[in-house]
């Protein structure tokens, strides 16, 4: 009897989860109420608060849970492949956050709640930024410095903020993108191709920008 109600737990929790992250990402914060999330998760509208506490600590446990079931970590975007080439690395870590972005295998919720985060921000955004984007930030930093030394920080900025935008273009732009290239969504195959893509652009235009004056500066 014990075992059934922790299991009997563990899906309403779970429920109100799946439930949260995608009236978050649709409404944001502000927006969403604890009804709207207890109508949707099928469960008390108290329910909230017991598991919770608070619809502030829901949001923040939502981030948590998208970011496991997405598998969101710096190791994604292989940082543990320290040997490899500089130009082989950009084009795994290019590869591997494409692939975070769009491939339907991930909670599409997710990437939608992360967008209003930076767009709308939370008291979210600063645990955001130091366990999701400054890691992700240091790593391409690495990659970057690898493939032509060091460079002046802004330059070192506006190259990986090239380089993040173009992959985060075939993500906010997906649905114009897919019916040009006549595709109901991105497949493995695609995505490895807009990889290969993106490397060598960003590639060229790393060259061209460290020629600068002031990349050195």
């Amino acid at each position: 009897m014990v075992r059934k109600v922790e299991t009997e737990s563990d899906s309403t929790r779970s429920r109100l989860l799946d439930a949260a992250g995608e009236i978050f990402a649709d409404h944001g914060f502000a927006a969403t109420t604890i009804q709207m999330i207890s109508q949707r998760a099928g469960a008390n509208i108290a329910s909230v608060n017991y598991y919770f506490g608070s619809k502030e600590n829901l949001y923040h446990e939502v981030l948590t849970y998208g970011r496991e079931l997405s598998g969101d970590t710096v190791q994604s975007l292989g940082a543990s492949a320290v040997g490899d080439a500089p130009v082989l690395a950009l084009e795994k870590f290019i590869r591997q956050y494409l692939r975070r972005l769009l491939s339907p295998k991930q909670p599409e919720w997710y990437n939608r709640l992360i967008a209003r985060e930076i767009a709308e921000p939370t008291s979210a955004l600063g645990e955001l930024i130091r366990i999701k984007i400054e890691p992700m930030r240091e790593h391409l930093s690495i990659i970057v410095r690898h493939l032509h030394g060091e460079v002046s920080g802004d330059m070192e900025q506006q190259i990986m903020e090239c380089i993040v935008g173009q992959c985060l273009f075939y993500y906010r732009c997906r649905h114009v993108i897919l019916r040009l290239r006549g595709h109901q969504e991105y497949t493995e195959a695609l995505i490895d191709e807009i990889a290969a893509n993106v490397t060598k652009f960003s590639l060229g235009g790393i060259a061209a920008l460290i020629k600068s004056p002031a990349a050195r500066a």
